[in-house]
């Protein structure tokens, strides 16, 4: 019977993939970073970070979605007003 040896995850050969262009755009505004994208690949990771990012245990940065594709990050004191308009404390 033969030996098998293990393999390293990531050892197996695959191509690499194609990176996705983004049509998306990001604005620098006086308390935040907006984010609008437009790839349901970049929407699905930012709604997967609301969830990490606004955790209890966490009083900022804040990130905030509305209209959907269009994501708000907010950090320092304006995160803490966002929180708080939210009804987050």
């Amino acid at each position: 019977m033969p030996l098998r040896m293990a393999r390293a995850r990531g050892a197996t050969t695959r191509a690499p993939r194609e990176p996705e262009v983004s049509r998306g755009t990001v604005r620098v505004e006086e308390e935040c970073l907006e984010l609008d994208v437009t790839s349901p690949r970049e929407i699905k990771v930012l709604r997967r970070w609301l969830g990490r990012v606004n955790g209890s245990a966490h009083s900022q940065p804040y990130l905030v979605e509305g209209p959907p594709g269009r994501f708000r990050l907010y950090v320092g004191e304006a995160a803490e007003r966002v929180r708080t308009r939210h009804g987050m404390l």
